[in-house]
């Protein structure tokens, strides 16, 4: 079994290396479908299932003592180690070479967040049951965060077999890595650059510029924003952001996830509606962990994306790079807003 990311040569990019994953349920599935039987749910009992629970959640998202746990009602969510890690536990070794090619363990944690409720999606959660939902991830990334071999940490939700879910019952996961993520090393840089040569954060003129065009906006509270960038990577992307800029995700107030919670439940629907519900890829990119200069907040903000599975990659895409997308987000973010 490999647990390691191996440097391609050429790129300089990491590829994760996990093949114990193979064995999860439904992990060589191509994604035809996935099995809805609660008997059978290995999340429907995650003790009986042989889940190892961290803590657990109750109804407004408070921390359950053992014998709030026994009442099986009570709890809202189940914090528990993943069966089927891509990371395993453990230091953080040094890097090593494999002939010309860089390799590095693949060490830290990787957890899941099972909800009680096996057929209810994260588009019908309620505002606030959404933002006990972040609040689990905030304290579930400062817990991970102290870990030593947590570089960044990456909170996901894949919705359908086609975005890679690999059990229907609702669940999101944590995970943290010891690299850099190639996509927020990308965002890192570029938005540091962007600042350095303009003197202006790149995503409050993002922002502006939706607000001022009024186009692409799908929702907005007195905090948040969601719409489909301009340059949008697929076709009906949503980017959901503080309109207080903030680098950190764990640092958001508490008092405001309420809002986050709305304006996520507004576009899930959405999605829900106007697209029949699709299977997608929900995640936060946010500073990562050992990012503490506050500089960082200069040029950098965390957000949420929103990504359906609406399209397969083609030759063109994969041999350059070049995303094709074939919605404009001007007629996407309308049908969103209509649905």
């Amino acid at each position: 079994m490999i647990n390691e990311f191996r440097q391609d040569l050429v790129s300089g990019e990491w590829v994760l290396f996990a093949t114990g994953r193979a064995k999860r349920p439904g992990g060589e599935q191509k994604a035809p479908g996935l099995k809805n039987d609660k008997n059978t749910c290995p999340f429907e009992d995650p003790e009986k299932s042989g889940n190892e629970i961290l803590v657990t959640y109750g109804q407004e998202g408070q921390l359950l003592n053992e014998k709030q746990i026994q009442q099986r009602d009570t709890w809202f969510a189940k914090v528990a180690k993943n069966k089927f890690p891509a990371v395993i536990e453990g230091e953080a070794g040094p890097r090593r070479t494999a002939g010309p090619f860089k390799v590095t363990d693949a060490r830290g944690l990787h957890e899941i967040v099972i909800y009680r409720d096996h057929d209810r999606e994260l588009n019908q959660y309620s505002n606030d049951g959404l933002a006990n939902i972040f609040k689990i991830y905030q304290e579930r990334y400062r817990a991970m965060a102290s870990y030593a071999a947590s570089r960044y940490i990456l909170i996901f939700h894949n919705h359908g077999a086609g975005a890679g879910a690999s059990i229907a019952h609702p669940h999101s996961q944590i995970i943290s890595i010891p690299i850099m993520p190639p996509d927020v090393r990308r965002s890192l840089h570029g938005s540091e650059n962007f600042f350095e040569e303009n003197g202006k954060r790149v995503y409050d003129l993002m922002i502006s510029w939706e607000m001022a065009e009024k186009k692409r906006i799908i929702f907005e509270n007195k905090n948040f924003i969601a719409f489909c960038p301009f340059v949008s990577r697929t076709p009906y992307e949503v980017r959901i952001f503080s309109k207080e800029s903030h680098a950190h995700f764990e640092q958001c107030p508490a008092e405001i996830l309420v809002d986050l919670g709305e304006v996520v439940n507004f576009v899930l629907n959405k999605m829900y509606k106007a697209l029949n519900n699709p299977d997608y890829n929900f995640f936060i990119h946010t500073a990562p962990v050992d990012a503490k200069s506050p500089q960082i907040h200069a040029f950098y903000s965390w957000h949420v994306e929103v990504i359906p599975k609406m399209k397969m990659e083609g030759a063109f895409e994969i041999g350059s790079g070049i995303e094709v997308n074939v919605v404009d987000p001007d007629v996407a973010a309308e049908e969103l807003r209509n649905a």
